[in-house]
């Protein structure tokens, strides 16, 4: 197969994708509550373990913070 063929087929199969997305009906659900589920500026109770776990996993650490890049995680 060369390039143009190539193309030209990528292209149909994306058309048809498209299409049978279109075929798809959805509906918009809205959830609406008397109340939020949670109060301002309140403590949220967390595991207290799950810094210690975070930075025990982060490959990069500078003081308190950790030096992250996006997929440098990724095994």
């Amino acid at each position: 197969m060369d390039n143009e063929q190539i193309k030209a087929q990528a292209k149909q199969i994306i058309d048809n994708f498209v299409s049978a997305l279109e075929k798809i009906e959805t509906s918009e659900q809205l959830v609406e509550r008397k109340a939020d589920r949670r109060i301002e500026n309140s403590p949220k109770e967390t595991d207290p373990d799950f810094r210690k776990i975070m930075f025990n996993n982060a490959p990069n650490k500078k003081g308190e913070c950790i030096t992250a890049e996006k997929g440098k995680w990724t095994k």
